[in-house]
């Protein structure tokens, strides 16, 4: 008798059934989804245009209002979270399309707090195939050209 190696997965609906079928190497397995499962939260991708709050916190000073062109870097506001000034930049060129918070509103985490629209419109594909760009990567780079010229010295001396 030869097993099938292959491996099957049948799911029916959950909202007829509530049940999920899995056949593997000959045998057929079933399992019941958990209340919990059923009504979880689905995972929707992240709008890059929306700048939310990471932590909650209060609105300490806005540089921006809708409609000013930002470029990417530029300072949009000043968010205290934690005692901490946390400088907010544009994350790219575009153009503020919604100021959502004003000066000393006090904002749960995963607000938006601003609305960036970019200039021009980027395809997926695009992103994925250029380099990154932005003050961090030039950062990056100064550092690791310092610590090589560090290195030269050392091995000359």
């Amino acid at each position: 008798m030869e097993k099938n190696k292959e491996q099957k997965t049948i799911e029916t609906p959950v909202a007829e059934f509530k049940t999920l079928r899995v056949f593997v190497e000959g045998r057929n397995y079933k399992t019941t989804y958990t209340k919990k499962f059923e009504e979880r939260k689905l995972w929707v991708a992240p709008n890059p245009e929306e700048l939310k709050s990471f932590l909650p916190g209060t609105i300490e000073k806005i540089l921006v209002k809708q409609g000013d062109e930002v470029k990417q870097g530029n300072v949009l506001m000043i968010f205290v979270a934690m005692k901490m000034h946390n400088v907010v930049r544009a994350p790219f060129d575009g153009k503020v399309s919604a100021v959502n918070v004003k000066v000393g509103d006090k904002v749960p985490k995963g607000t938006v707090m601003i609305v960036v629209s970019r200039k021009t419109k980027i395809s997926k594909e695009e992103i994925s195939s250029r380099p990154a760009k932005g003050t961090r990567r030039k950062q990056l780079e100064k550092r690791v050209e310092k610590r090589r010229e560090k290195r030269a010295k050392k091995i000359k001396k």
